[in-house]
Formats: C-alpha cells, structure tokens, sequence
C-alpha cells in the first residue's frame, strides 16, 4: 500500500490518498500512452527508456513490440464492442461524414464519422471507421464500401445525413446509397432522402473564393513578391522585424506566404502584410534599390485592403462553420444569405477589379446555392431566434415581391418533415379504466371495441373550428426570442421536450447535422502522423484501431462540457455577420 497525492484544480487543494499498485492497470495506460502520443510499438525495447521503466519499478513486465501490437488490437476491438452497443441504445438518428485520403503508402482510406446528441443534449462525434479502399474512388465504389460499414454498425436504418465535398464521384455515391436504403427499407429515409446529401459547406466556400481570386491574382502579385524576398533571406527577416519594432509592431505575429490551392493562405498573407505595411514601407527607404521595384504602390495597398475585406468574410464564416462540437446546421442559411448579399452588392462596385471577382464568385456560388438552401434552412427554422421570420427577411430581399411562393415551399418542406417524424412516433398506449375485480369480459367489451368514429368525436379540440393545435402550428405561432449574449440552442431544446415531444426530436436529428467535413479532413492529420515515414509498414487494421482508438478516448475525456463552445460560438456569429 502506497499513498498518492492528487491535486484538484478546482479547488486548488491536494488531496492524500491510499494506493495500490496494479500491474494490468498500469500495462493499461502504457498501451494508451502509446496510441494517445504516437509512439512507435518498438519504444517497449529502447534500451534508455526500459532502464527508466525498470528504475521505477524492477518487477515491471516490458513487453515485446508483437505483445504490443497485440494489446492494442485487443483494447480496440473492446471499445469498438461498447460503442456498437452503445449505438443500438441511442434513441435517435445520426449523420455521418465522410472523406477520402492517400498516405504516403500510396494507399487510400475512407474516413467516415459518426454525428448525434446525446441524451444530455450535447453534440458529439466518433470516428468510427478509417478503411483502406482498395481500387478506383468510383460513386459505386465509395456507396458500397460506406453502406457496409453502416450495416455493420447497424446505423444503416437510423441514418439522417451524410455531409461529402463536391466531388463528381459524390453525387453517384449518394444516388446510390439512397437507392440502397430505399430498397432495403424505405421508412427509414427521412422524406424519402430530401435531407440526406448535404453538401460541404466549407468546401463550397473554398471553391467560390478560388474562382474570385483567379480573376484578381496580377492585382496582389507585389504584395506577394515582397513578401517572399523577406521570407527567403534570414538577414532581410531580421531587417523587417526591426523596423516593425521602430513602428511599434508585434513581431510575433509572423508573415505567411500564400499557396496557389488555398485561397485562405492568400487571405492570412494580405492580413499579415497590411499589418507590416509602416514596416515594409521603412525598409524600403532603408534600401531602396533592393525593395523599389517589388514594393507596392498606394493604389496597390488600397486594392489589398479592399480584397482583405472581401475575403475577411469568407474566412470568418468558413471557420464558423468548420466546427464539430457545436451545431453548424443552424448558423448555415443566415451565413450563406449574407455572402449571397455581398456578392450581390460588389457585382454592383464601381470598382471594376472588385466586380469582376465578385461575377466570377457569384457564378460558382448560385450553382451550390440552389442545391443547398431549402435543405439547412429547415434547421435555422427550429433555432427559437429566428423561426421563419428570418427565412421571410432573406427570402423578400432575394425574391421582392414574389418570395410569398419560396416562403411557402420551404413550410411544406417543413410540414412533411413533421408528419414524416408524427408517423414515425411509437404509438402509446391509453389508460385503461376500470378495476381489478371487474370482469374481463366487460373491460374486453367496453375499451378493447375500437370504435374510430368514436374516438375521433371524443377526442377532436374543443375549439371553435374543431381544429387542433399541433405543435408545429403553436411553434410557428410563438414570436422569436429575443435574446441579447450566449445562446446555447441545445439547451433550449432540451427544456423543450415536454412543450414540443416531436418538434425536439426533430431538431436533436437535424441539429447534430454538420455542414462541413471538416471532422474526417482533420482526421487525416492524425492519419499522416500515425503513418509517418518511420511507421509506413503498418497494415491498414492496425492503422484503423490506432486512428479510431485514439478518437475515442480523446472523446471521453473530452468530455460534455461543451458551454464555452457554445459562447464562444455566438459572440463569434455575431461578430461574422455584422
């Protein structure tokens, strides 16, 4: 028996408490330090670190590499196990993303994560599959080996959306999944697949900015010139981090040099440039033939702070909406509707390089708008703050008078989400009257003889048209909250099961929607260290059990305190679309 000091960070006391050593459970935590930090399985036979293990404790088994490799599997195939079980139990659906990558294996792997809300109504996320796919990326061959991996998680039938790029490929995969699902069982499609292909909303983000900026590259072009002389010499690094000290600049803040495939890249160089600007224009008089000619002139750094300004909004909304552990799908139609009136308003600038990024932008954004607006507007519906008077508000600026028609559209959209989810409710049972003593018979005669017609009279609203209040009409009847400060719109839904049993359930569904695949793109980060070039003769099952196993416990002790997420999240919205 040993004593263990503990330190409460909460209450900034430590505590005494006894201990008792356990071999298994300390084997435990050196195979999930392994997983959690990346190590490679051999660690076990470095010959400096088994000498620290055995300074610790002399009787402590260092195990092999194969034994290693072994366990690990072991713990994997445990916690994939509880979480299938755990799945089955969960009374709701789940959207999953999903995502292709190629390690430096040459091989491709499919990623897919698994979206819902808890019980406790918070948002989470599991990476539950990271398979190697054997082939070409075919449609036909991503909806296969996805509906599979389904199936085997029995999620298949308690699917609501699956978040993919734009790729080509995409579309025919999602035609065939629905298919699939439609074959196998078509109540389980909610309104016969209307919400189940949601496209990235990221992904389309880049793909307008990209097009923008393909039309006014030569307009930044010394910008960026001048930023890769300082960046390619250590000495004219040095100069410039100088003069931003005469101007009183933080020289922290560093100087990035855009990438021709990330538009956000060229978005940070400008920032990071009109930051330096007194800098840059103090080394230029300091050495003015080196810098004369690649410094930009006034009218060149007012085109960069007019771009910085465009693109400011993309940046901002695209990291709003690259979330995971807080609902995205609510926050999508107002951002988008915004980026919709902006490039409406710089198509009309009188500044011809500002118009013309904005045509160019404004063609590839109304190909996406189409597909993608009717869809997550339903979910800004059910955000308490703006119910469908926001819908109005955008849909009278984009449509004048004739926005009645969309208006209408997307409330018969919503309507058939609600009967959809009214149909799929379990049917409860009445209260039986009577007592135990009375005969069977008389019980059999007088309750179990339905009797439809009279049901329907006794039971129909007391009101004076005989209709009955739904809980969709009395949500629609209610004003908007007004509210001022931190939202958490999945506390508020919460507290509404009682009010709203159906109306909840629907937004628990559509709310754990992600509108990005952000969630299995940054999965790839972890899969390029796992697969590093002193690891690259994994197998593709251990890579899996590693990625996954990692994602799990990362999960756990995550945690479901997720309300500074969530006030973060709001001051942030707030900020974007002002």
């Amino acid at each position: 028996m040993q004593l263990k000091y503990e330190k409460d960070g909460e209450k900034n006391i430590t505590t005494v408490q006894p201990y008792r050593y356990d071999e298994e459970a300390s084997l435990k935590k050196f195979y999930l330090a392994i997983i959690m930090h990346e190590y490679p399985f051999n660690i076990s036979e470095h010959e400096y670190f088994v000498d620290f293990i055995k300074s610790l404790r002399p009787s402590f088994p260092i195990k092999s590499r194969v034994t290693v490799r072994k366990e690990i599997l072991n713990m994997f195939l445990q916690e994939k196990e509880k979480l299938y079980t755990y799945f089955k139990s969960v009374p709701c659906r789940f959207s999953a993303t999903m995502d292709m990558w190629t390690s430096n294996q040459n091989k491709s792997y499919m990623c897919v994560t698994i979206h819902w809300i808890d019980d406790n109504w918070c948002i989470q996320k599991k990476i539950v599959n990271f398979v190697h796919v054997e082939g070409r990326h075919t449609g036909s061959k991503l909806s296969e080996t996805f509906t599979e991996l389904m199936v085997k998680w029995y999620i298949d039938k308690k699917m609501f959306a699956l978040i993919l790029d734009n790729a080509a490929a995409n579309e025919v995969a999602v035609r065939d999944i629905v298919a699939d699902l439609k074959a196998n069982g078509s109540s389980s499609l909610v309104c016969d697949g209307l919400f189940f292909h949601v496209r990235c909303a990221c992904h389309i983000l880049n793909l307008v900015a990209r097009d923008g900026l393909s039309v006014i590259a030569h307009t930044i072009e010394n910008i960026r010139q001048l930023v890769l002389a300082v960046k390619g010499s250590p000495l004219q690094w040095e100069e410039l981090m100088k003069r931003a000290t005469e101007c009183g600049l933080d020289t922290t803040k560093g100087l990035c040099l855009d990438v021709s495939t990330r538009w956000n890249s060229t978005y940070m160089m400008l920032r990071d440039a009109l930051y330096y600007k007194a800098a840059f224009m103090r080394l230029k008089s300091s050495d003015r033939r080196r810098y004369e000619k690649i410094t930009p002139s006034p009218n060149e750094w007012s085109m960069a702070l007019k771009l910085f300004q465009c693109l400011k909004k993309f940046f901002d909304l695209t990291e709003l909406l690259s979330g995971t552990l807080y609902p995205t799908a609510n926050l999508f139609y107002r951002g988008f509707c915004e980026i919709k009136i902006l490039l409406d308003d710089w198509c009309d600038s009188q500044d011809t390089t500002i118009s013309a990024m904005a045509t160019s932008m404004s063609k590839k954004f109304e190909k996406y708008w189409k597909k993608s607006s009717t869809t997550l507007a339903v979910a800004c519906f059910l955000d308490p703050r703006y119910k469908k008077r926001l819908i109005e508000f955008y849909m009278r600026k984009f449509h004048g008078h004739a926005y009645q028609s969309h208006v209408d559209e997307l409330v018969d959209v919503i309507k058939n989400l609600y009967q959809f989810y009214c149909a799929s409710q379990p049917s409860t049972s009445r209260a039986r009257s009577g007592s135990e003593h009375m005969p069977s018979d008389t019980i059999d005669m007088l309750v179990d003889n339905d009797d439809e017609e009279l049901e329907n009279y006794l039971y129909e609203s007391s009101r004076p048209d005989g209709a009955e209040l739904s809980e969709l009409d009395k949500y629609m009847a209610d004003a908007p909250l007004r509210i001022s400060g931190q939202f958490d719109i999945l506390a508020w839904w919460k507290n509404q099961v009682d009010e709203y049993p159906i109306l909840s359930q629907i937004a628990r569904d559509l709310l754990a929607v992600q509108v990005s695949t952000i969630a299995s793109e940054s999965t790839f980060s972890a899969g390029g260290r796992v697969i590093d070039p002193f690891r690259s003769r994994l197998d593709p099952e251990m890579i899996e059990a590693l990625v996954c196993t990692k994602d799990w416990v990362a999960a756990t002790k995550r945690g479901n305190n997720n309300s500074l997420n969530l006030v973060l999240v709001h001051e942030f919205f707030i900020i974007v679309l002002c």
